[in-house]
């Protein structure tokens, strides 16, 4: 029987499970309320304890006056059980059934085919075929398997580095040399992670306004991000980043290396290792008249990078990461991975989650530099089954496909005029 389960227990269950995402929490049901849905947390339970569960969200649909159902990263069962998963749609379409729903949507995070960092299929790997085609026969429609951005509700490749049982020291070694490097140097330019509460979320919401305007997305609003930090804040489920630049203080630390550096020219006897003093001169120079215009321009404190982070379960996820495009050769996005990826280990998370990529690896693709980011990471590529539709009442769907296609054609339309 599916009952209705009060948050407690539910994000207790949800914590623990294999699946556990914030996406299938209270939290973000709460958070998807004031967006105009509404949250239904339901379950099974057996002797008294959860077995099986969902959070739900669910809308009207203007004139049908009807609902749709979407429960996120799918619901929070044994994938490996299929007459459990059988169980719990059949109670899950009858729920919906009352509640006046014409379809649901599911996209679970299980792992369609295992691949390596570069986006490779594993020989010994996992493939679950066998589930699709399972869902597929009880009922679901499958949206495919897609490559590219925007064809799902929630990605379907993601990038996620397992930081299970390892020291910061071996995740560092396992990196591509570049991305080491971009790492060890952004740690020379004195920059600082700060956490910000509510006050300076303005701040972040800037930054991603401008990494939206750099790389073609449309940001939320500044109140969606209030919201999302209220809904998440009081357990401590949700890192707003800011990475900043003193510049008094890196200029400090500069005009030291220069001085210690000139020290050991002035004793050097070795005509080749004058010239490499030298030249290490000259960049430390230059270095420093390029802080000074930065600091003239900006002011004594610069923020250079920014991340929204998810704390849930047994994962650490990067939400939203966005930089400056001036301050990028600072590097303020590997110090801000990496010092997170610390902060997952010390807290005894097992995975650090980079989330979205597409599942396009060549060099021609215009998501590449995403991809090859967290790549450098050496963050393997998850490729996950993808977005399942369960049709309930066929004819009210067909309404409703009609009126969204309209829908779409007129955004389109008014975007373009």
């Amino acid at each position: 029987m599916l009952e209705e389960l009060n948050e407690q227990e539910f994000n207790e269950f949800s914590k623990i499970h294999p699946n556990n995402t914030f996406f299938q929490s209270s939290y973000w049901g709460n958070l998807k309320e004031t967006t105009g849905w509404k949250k239904h947390l339901v379950g099974i339970k057996e002797n008294g304890k959860v077995k099986c569960a969902s959070l739900l969200l669910s809308k009207r649909i203007p004139i049908l006056y009807k609902d749709m159902f979407y429960a996120p990263r799918g619901f929070l069962v044994d994938y490996t059980n299929l007459e459990e998963i059988t169980n719990f749609t059949e109670k899950i379409i009858q729920y919906i059934k009352k509640n006046k729903g014409i379809f649901f949507k599911i996209n679970p995070p299980v792992i369609y085919q295992e691949r390596d960092p570069n986006g490779d299929i594993k020989g010994s790997g996992k493939n679950n075929q066998k589930l699709v085609d399972y869902l597929k026969k009880i009922g679901y429609q499958h949206n495919g398997f897609t490559i590219h951005y925007g064809k799902d509700l929630e990605p379907r490749w993601i990038a996620v580095l397992d930081i299970a049982n390892k020291t910061k020291e071996e995740i560092l070694k396992q990196m591509r040399p570049t991305t080491r490097n971009g790492i060890l140097n952004a740690y020379k330019h004195g920059l600082k992670l700060i956490e910000i509460d509510k006050t300076r979320l303005s701040e972040f919401k800037h930054l991603m306004e401008h990494t939206g305007e750099r790389r073609g997305f449309i940001d939320r609003s500044l109140s969606y991000y209030e919201n999302m930090y209220q809904s998440f804040y009081k357990d401590d489920l949700i890192k707003i980043m800011l990475v900043e630049l003193n510049t008094r203080e890196y200029i400090e630390q500069l005009e030291m290396q220069y001085k210690t550096t000139e020290e050991k020219l002035a004793k050097a006897k070795k005509e080749g290792f004058k010239k490499e003093l030298q030249s290490q001169l000259d960049a430390v120079n230059k270095k420093t008249e390029d802080i000074k215009n930065i600091q003239k321009e900006h002011g004594e404190v610069i923020t250079v990078a920014g991340g929204l982070f998810m704390m849930f379960g047994t994962q650490v996820l990067s939400l939203f990461g966005a930089s400056y495009r001036e301050f990028m050769h600072l590097n303020g996005q590997y110090f801000l991975n990496f010092e997170m990826i610390k902060y997952a280990i010390q807290n005894n998370f097992q995975k650090f989650n980079f989330y979205g990529i597409t599942g396009e690896f060549n060099e021609e693709s215009p998501m590449y530099g995403l991809f090859n980011f967290k790549r450098g990471f050496h963050a393997d590529v998850v490729e996950l089954i993808g977005e399942f539709t369960y049709i309930i009442n066929r004819p009210y769907y067909i309404l409703y496909t009609g009126m969204f296609n309209i829908y779409k054609k007129l955004k389109k339309w008014r975007n373009h005029k």
